[in-house]
């Protein structure tokens, strides 16, 4: 379940800021986000986060910001199927075509998919 926190909300102006990030914490994917405006009178900050991957506006703003990793999905040189559905909630149609295809991660997933494996590293 995601953390959220909300405080006073104004127009988008030439100080408002926006960053949404990911990291891994203890071997879990966890994702925040973060915005605030440091505009006198209307000053105002809201937080956000959780585990596991983020919402797709959350993600979208990563992959802008970071672009991503294409990884091989199952096969000796893959990442695990078990990981990959576990990690996104996958139905097996959309595993098969993440295996058929491969797979667009962001660095951070990418990385922790990638010390699923049980082969080489790459």
């Amino acid at each position: 379940m995601a953390e959220q926190f909300v405080t006073l909300h104004c127009e988008p102006c030439d100080a408002c800021r926006s960053e949404a990030w990911q990291h891994v914490v203890e071997g879990r994917l966890r994702w925040e986000e973060q915005s605030y405006c440091t505009a006198p009178l209307t000053a105002f900050q809201s937080c956000d986060g959780g585990w596991g991957p983020p919402p797709p506006w959350v993600r979208e703003r990563i992959v802008a910001a970071e672009g991503t990793v294409r990884l091989a999905v199952g096969g000796p040189d893959g990442v695990p199927l078990k990981a990959v559905r576990a990690m996104y909630g996958l139905t097996l149609p959309q595993l098969r075509e993440a295996r058929a295809n491969g797979l667009h991660a962001t660095p951070v997933e990418a990385g922790l998919l990638r010390g699923t494996r049980s082969g080489p590293r790459g």
